[in-house]
């Protein structure tokens, strides 16, 4: 924790959103991780790598999509409390347990919910955002087709993503492109403790607009990645 620098009420609280979590866990399928220790590792510190892109900072305004359990939005409204960050998830029972955890806590954090394919398109928050964020499963196309309209130009989606981010940034440039992205994106590797496997933070900057016909039907960028 000493590599983020957070004093230690915030990590203290870190702890609490995590139990939290485990606690409603055994009643609601949250995550699969079900163990303190790896939940601490895969969830939080994963989470809080996000940092090391010095994007987060100031009043800035994120949406996290696929927020899930609140990874990696909670754990940043915790860690910057100056953000203001929106949750966006499709399942009900995921936004109230969100939306309970983040008034619990004090944080500036509130739940949409709704599909992203639903929201892009939606006047009051397309192209609002100064940071769309994301760690979802799923092709990096179909992940930046849900994020990056709901960024604003000169903004950025940051993406968690695994080993294979370098082959996927650069099979995805097109679709980034048609998406407003820049093309060109910075990808940058780390490691989690006791783990083999080495992930990465892409950061997508957005330099035009996104067109009207993006993001596309419920399940089509799934099913059918823009290349």
């Amino acid at each position: 924790m000493n590599d983020f620098n957070l004093p230690p009420e915030r990590i203290a609280r870190l702890h609490q959103l995590l139990d939290e979590v485990l606690r409603v866990n055994q009643q609601f399928n949250l995550t699969a991780v079900r163990e303190p220790e790896a939940a601490w590792t895969k969830h939080v510190l994963d989470s809080l790598q996000g940092l090391k892109t010095s994007l987060f900072e100031e009043h800035k305004s994120v949406i996290d999509v696929g927020s899930g359990a609140g990874f990696p939005g909670l754990a940043l409204a915790i860690a910057r409390p100056e953000l203001k960050i929106r949750l966006l998830d499709a399942t009900r029972k995921k936004c109230d347990f969100m939306q309970s955890v983040a008034e619990q806590l004090g944080l500036n954090a509130k739940t949409i919910n709704e599909r992203a394919e639903d929201v892009g398109p939606n006047v009051v928050w397309r192209e609002r955002f100064d940071i769309g964020i994301a760690r979802a499963v799923g092709s990096l196309s179909e992940v930046c087709e849900l994020v990056l309209p709901l960024v604003k130009v000169g903004g950025h989606a940051v993406l968690w993503r695994g080993s294979f981010a370098v082959e996927e940034a650069r099979q995805s440039r097109n679709a980034i492109r048609k998406l407003g992205g820049k093309p060109d994106v910075t990808t940058t590797p780390y490691r989690l403790p006791d783990s083999p496997m080495t992930y990465h933070l892409v950061v997508i900057e957005k330099t035009a607009r996104t067109p009207k016909t993006y993001p596309r039907r419920v399940g089509i960028p799934k099913s059918k990645p823009l290349d």
